[in-house]
């Protein structure tokens, strides 16, 4: 593969994590250690399991990479609608944020599906 900063599921998994690190910095202090954590860590694994897999020269194990990777992105759109609900989060942001989650998910699944048949 390719140097992950050069891909776009890279690329906009890393401005999707970098919006919710700076979305969540008003999140409650005692969320900090609770749902602000969560959601960071949920984030930041979509590029960097996206990051991992390039570094693997099995097609087979840059797939379970990229899977690890939407499934991060799922795991994050919960966390965003759990935020939303519990007022955390304004409709604005949360729209704006579901939106990316959605856009890294998407490229990933053409990426996955791209690689699973070559």
């Amino acid at each position: 593969m390719t140097d992950f900063r050069e891909l776009k599921e890279w690329e906009k998994a890393h401005e999707l994590t970098v919006a919710v690190y700076e979305t969540t910095q008003s999140f409650p202090e005692e969320e900090l250690l609770g749902l602000t954590q969560q959601i960071r860590l949920a984030c930041s694994a979509i590029p960097i399991k996206i990051a991992q897999g390039c570094n693997r020269e099995d097609r087979e194990d840059q797939v379970n990479f990229l899977e690890t990777a939407k499934d991060a992105a799922i795991e994050v759109e919960y966390y965003l609608l759990l935020c939303y609900e519990l007022d955390m989060l304004d409709s604005s942001d949360y729209d704006r944020l579901v939106s990316k989650t959605v856009e890294a998910k998407e490229l990933l699944e053409l990426f996955i599906d791209k690689l699973s048949h070559r």
